[in-house]
Parts: C-alpha cells; sequence; structure tokens
C-alpha cells in the first residue's frame, strides 16, 4: 500500500510539472526573461553606486582636508591661549606668594606692637625684662620664655621665635618642641646681633642660620631691633624664622598645577626661598636683573643659555623680591604635548573615517554579490535561495532584496499550492478506497468472539472483547475532538481492561471537576498518556501501583494531571524527551504517542496550550497536560 501511494505521488509530482511547463508554455521563458532584467538593472546600479562610491570619497577628503585645517587652527589658537594661561597663572602665584610674606611680616610686626601696648598700660612684660638688672634670677628668664611663648602660640606659621637681650648678652629661643638659650658669640646669630648694633635698623628679612642650631627646617628670618620706649636706646633684637616648607605647602594647596620656579631675593642676592633649592647659601648671579626693577609681567629673559619668561612682584618694607620663572622648555613641553593629542585624534578620526568609508562600500559590494550570485543559483533551477536581507540598515539595495524575496516567495507558494492540491487530491481518493471496507464488520466479529467466549464459560475474556470492541467502535468514529466525559470513559475501558489482565496488581482514581466533562479535547490525549504509564511505568512485581488522573480548571485553562507511582524516567531521558517534542522526524523518538498529543495540541490550540513532564526515577511521573478553557462549547 505503502509503495502504491508513494508511486502516485511520484506520478503526480510529474503531471505538476508537466502541467507547469504544457498549460504556461512561457512561464519558464517569462521567470528567466524577469530574472535577467532584473539582473540588468542590479548592473546597472552596480555601475550607479561605483560612481556614488566615487563621490563619496572625493566628499570625506574635502571633509578630512577641512577637519585637518580646522584643528590645526584650533590647536594654534588652543597653545596660544594655553600659553597665556600658564604665564598668567604663574603671576598669580607670584602675588599670592607676595602676599603670604606680608601677612606673615603683618602678623610679626602685630605681635610686638602688643609688646609696646602692654608695657604702655601696665609697665611690664618683655620691656621691663629687658631693662631689669637682675639678669641671673629665674623669674627674668621665665618672663622671657612666657612673652616668647605667647607670641608663638602653637598655630602660627614660625619655625622659631628668637629674641637677643644686650643686657645680659644672651640668646633666648622657643622653638614648637622646645625652649633653648645661647652664648651671643654664636655665628648663626650674628644678624641678629648686627641689627641690634646698627642704630638704624628697624626691620630685616634675611635667610635663617639659626636652623642649624635649633634643629629646625630651613627658612628665613624677620629681624626686628628694640628700642626702650624712653630712651630710645637699643636694648635687643628679636627674630621670627619660617620655614620655606610652609611656603612650598601654600603654593601646592592654592595653585595647584602651576608651572615654573619661584624665588625670592632680598636686595643683597640673598637667597630667601627657592623651589629648586639650587640657589640656598650663595648669591644669585642674576640678582641685578631683578633688583634693579619694580615689576616684571611675562618679561622674557636668558638665564643660563635658556630663555625664560619672568614674572616679578617688589616689596618695599622690607625690600624684596618675589620672581617667578617659566621656562621656553616647559612652554614647548605643553605646546608639543598639545599637538601631539591633536595630530593623535586627527589620525584616530581620520583611519576611524576610512574604516567606515570601506565598511560602508564593502557592504554595498557584498550587498550587490549576494543579489547577482542568488538571481544565478536561481538561473540554475535553485527556486529556493533568497537573498539575505539585513533590516537594520535601510537602502535601495535592500528595498531590491525585499522585493526580489516577495516575489520569489510568491512564486513558491504558487508551485507548493500545485503540488499540495495534488498530493491532498490522492490522499482523498486513498482515503475514498479505504472507506469502501465496512468498519462495522471488525466490531460484528469481535463480538461473535465474545459470544463464542459467554458460551464457553469464559466471562473474563468475554469481558476483555467486549470493551475492546466498545475501544474500537469510538475509535472508528473518526473524530479528532471529542467530549471530555467520552475521553474518561475510554480511559477507564481501557484502565479495566488492563486491571483484567494484571489480576489487581494496580489501582486507579478519576478526579475531574463537572465543568470540564462537555469540553473539548483532543481524542485519546489522557488514553495516550495512560497508555504510556501502563507500557514503560507499570511495574507487575508489586500490587501497590496506581495511576491518578484528575481534572481542574486553574486560571482560564483545562488542566489534567495524570500521576503514577512506576519506574520513573532517568534524567537525561526525560531531557532527551522534552527536547524530542520540537523535533519534526519521529524516527528517534521512544514515546511517539507523546510527541503525537503534543503536535496536535500544537495545531489545535496554538500557544494556549502546554504539556510538561517531571519524574524522578524509581518514584514515578506526572505529566500535565493543559489547554485554554472556553466554557460555552459542548461535544455530545
Amino acid at each position: 500500500m505503502t509503495q502504491v501511494i508513494l508511486s502516485k505521488c511520484s506520478k503526480s509530482m510529474m503531471r505538476i510539472i508537466y502541467v507547469i511547463v504544457h498549460t504556461c508554455p512561457n512561464y519558464y521563458d517569462l521567470i528567466i526573461q524577469t530574472t535577467g532584467r532584473i539582473m540588468q538593472r542590479e548592473k546597472h546600479t552596480y555601475h550607479k553606486m561605483h560612481f556614488i562610491s566615487n563621490v563619496y570619497r572625493f566628499i570625506i577628503f574635502l571633509i578630512l582636508l577641512i577637519v585637518t585645517m580646522l584643528i590645526l587652527i584650533i590647536n594654534y589658537n588652543f597653545s596660544r591661549q594655553n600659553h597665556q594661561y600658564t604665564l598668567d597663572y604663574n603671576m598669580s602665584a607670584v602675588k599670592g606668594l607676595k602676599e603670604l610674606i606680608a601677612d606673615q611680616e603683618h602678623y610679626f610686626l602685630q605681635q610686638l606692637n602688643n609688646t609696646y601696648e602692654s608695657y604702655y598700660a601696665y609697665k611690664e612684660g618683655l620691656f621691663s625684662c629687658l631693662n631689669s638688672t637682675r639678669h641671673e634670677s629665674f623669674p627674668y628668664r621665665q618672663n622671657i620664655y612666657r612673652f616668647l611663648n605667647e607670641s608663638f602660640p602653637p598655630s602660627s606659621e614660625m619655625n622659631s621665635l628668637t629674641l637677643y637681650a644686650a643686657s645680659d648678652h644672651q640668646i633666648y629661643s622657643v622653638t614648637k618642641q622646645v625652649r633653648k638659650n645661647f652664648s651671643a658669640s654664636l655665628p648663626e646669630f650674628s644678624p641678629l646681633i648686627a641689627c641690634y648694633e646698627n642704630p638704624y635698623t628697624v626691620l630685616q628679612m634675611m635667610p635663617s642660620h639659626s636652623s642649624r642650631v635649633l634643629d629646625t627646617s630651613r627658612g628665613y628670618s624677620f629681624i626686628y631691633c628694640l628700642r626702650d620706649v624712653i630712651t630710645k636706646v637699643n636694648i635687643g633684637a628679636i627674630q621670627a624664622d619660617y620655614s620655606v616648607a610652609e611656603v612650598e605647602n601654600f603654593l601646592s594647596s592654592n595653585y595647584p598645577g602651576v608651572k615654573g620656579d619661584f624665588l625670592v631675593i632680598d636686595m643683597a642676592g640673598n637667597v630667601l626661598f627657592d623651589t629648586t633649592g639650587v640657589w640656598y647659601d650663595k648669591p644669585f648671579p642674576y640678582a641685578e636683573t631683578f633688583v634693579s626693577a619694580k615689576k616684571l609681567d611675562n618679561v622674557p629673559v636668558t638665564l643660563e643659555y635658556e630663555n625664560y619668561f619672568v614674572n616679578m612682584e617688589s616689596h618695599s618694607y622690607p625690600n624684596i623680591r618675589v620672581i617667578g620663572l617659566v621656562s621656553g622648555k616647559t612652554l614647548s613641553e605643553d605646546i608639543s604635548r598639545n599637538i601631539a593629542l591633536m595630530l593623535f585624534a586627527t589620525a584616530s578620526v581620520t583611519i576611524l573615517t576610512c574604516i567606515g568609508i570601506y565598511l560602508y562600500l564593502n557592504s554595498s559590494s557584498r550587498q550587490l554579490n549576494q543579489i547577482y550570485h542568488t538571481m544565478l543559483r536561481i538561473q540554475n533551477g535553485e527556486l529556493d535561495s533568497y537573498i539575505p536581507v539585513d533590516n537594520k540598515h535601510k537602502n535601495e539595495l535592500v528595498d531590491i532584496s525585499v522585493s526580489f524575496n516577495d516575489m520569489l516567495r510568491n512564486l513558491n507558494l504558487y508551485i507548493d499550492k500545485v503540488y499540495k492540491t495534488e498530493i491532498e487530491n490522492q490522499r482523498y481518493k486513498l482515503k475514498a478506497l479505504q472507506s469502501q471496507i465496512n468498519p462495522h464488520f471488525l466490531y460484528n466479529t469481535l463480538e461473535a468472539i465474545r459470544m463464542k467466549a459467554v458460551l464457553q464459560e469464559e466471562p473474563e475474556i468475554g469481558e476483555m472483547i467486549y470493551i475492546l470492541s466498545k475501544i474500537f467502535r469510538n475509535s472508528i468514529k473518526n473524530e479528532s475532538i471529542l467530549a471530555v466525559r467520552q475521553e474518561i470513559e475510554n480511559c477507564k475501558n481501557y484502565l479495566r481492561l488492563c486491571d483484567i489482565e494484571y489480576k489487581n496488581l494496580f489501582r486507579y482514581e478519576f478526579q475531574v471537576e463537572p465543568a470540564l466533562l462537555p469540553e473539548p479535547i483532543i481524542q485519546h490525549a489522557l488514553l495516550v498518556i495512560i497508555e504510556n504509564y501502563i507500557m514503560h511505568g507499570f511495574d507487575s512485581n508489586r500490587t501497590d501501583n496506581y495511576v491518578r488522573i484528575t481534572g481542574v480548571v486553574e486560571n482560564g485553562f483545562a488542566v489534567f494531571h495524570i500521576v503514577d507511582n512506576g519506574f520513573g524516567i532517568k534524567t537525561g531521558e526525560l531531557e532527551k524527551l522534552r527536547l524530542s517534542f520540537l523535533e519534526k522526524s519521529i524516527d528517534t523518538v521512544e514515546r511517539i504517542g507523546l510527541k503525537n498529543i503534543y503536535q496536535r495540541m500544537k495545531l489545535l490550540y496554538g500557544e494556549d496550550c502546554d504539556l510538561q513532564i517531571y519524574s524522578e526515577y524509581g518514584k514515578g511521573t506526572e505529566i500535565i497536560f493543559s489547554f485554554i478553557y472556553k466554557g460555552d462549547s459542548e461535544i455530545v
């Protein structure tokens, strides 16, 4: 029979080809001519795209040229602005450094002024100590140290405060850690003694040498001569030392990233502060260049065969110069860095643009080649060849490809329709032949056998044949859909048949909501699941085998649970069984019935259905069969 059907199908396919060729003799030529016209249009499009590509290349070249010129102009202006900003920022730091020294000077003089006011008001304090004749007494030294400590609070930026008392020719010093007294003959305090001995000296600022004996960091000093408030005679001198480290911290915290070097010199060329640390303890060789001027603003000078831009501020009391030096090399490095950055950006943009052009043209060329080669395959008879389409990038070639694919798809649909029509006709003819056999013949035969078994006093065989005949009678009705109550009746008949065969080795139960009984269901959907349990899960060595079928309505779905305590399914086989539902072939599927149910329910219900399998090997299996519950339809 199968060979007859295949033979008929083969002949029908030949007839279809014959019909297409003879009823439409120009159909094949029409396809070839249409394809040829499309190919000619695509070749014209290819040459057009080639011209457009050249235009694009020229436009991109102009864009790159303009962008390069703009980048060079922007780089030039940016470099000039960065140059000026660097010098202006350096000048701001110079002014800030000058203000810092002025604040330190003001604080020092303010402390001295408070000392004078204290003497005038209370006739006590520093001057009363310096005028005292009891130099060796303990209160005398205590009063001096008390004055120094009060003038040197913990929050002060001073390194140390030193006093020279002419009455006993002693040096008294306090730092943040200790207090000491020295002989005035030490050379480190010679500037302090010189200030006392000069009747015309009021305030001086000079490098500090006392740090060597006081164990403090390098710094500079403010020195002031002390005079008796009545006799106007010099009675001592006082010196405040400030650390250069505090000045460096001031610059780094208030002017972060400032470029250049900073110096503070006096009129004699002595270096008070130097960020490079090169000119300490020796005269600055270029002092004359700066001492003669009051202010310099971005003035170019040459120092040690190198070009510098100089910013300078002067402070008249004491007379010092605050200098900022920015080398031409530093500015060139900044400019070179900016130029390198701009060139890198330009090169990156150029490379990315070239890559973009290449990818765009390559994409267009690839699309044309795909169209051309697809047409060649179609000319060779491969009508299932479609042009790949990328819908993310819309252009003329994509539109042509989509139109061509639509035309080819319609052609294939037409041919497929002709084939399917012929095959369907053959299937109807075969069914008509099969329908000529009277289906009641088998039923009547089974009934005759049953009566014979009853007469032979074999009631079980008779009952089994009776149940089998009922199942067969329901099956030959050729109905794909039936009511749930009828499906349950078929299941009960089958289970009763198995119960007779296995002599009460298992039990079964049905718990189905009445609302589900008239609901339509696929024929043999539940019966096949139960049959799978009997075939693969039933254990004839046990007497507690059972299978339970429940049916409920949940969230608009008819849900059936078929639970058994059989052998179960191994994990690997269970996963393989689930995946087999999605395969088209049934040759490798062990439980064909389950896959048949799954495919039929998908055809009938679409996505509104599901078939789930849960199993634990050695404990049993649960199958959940669910589909959309309509409730308003009924099959009698």
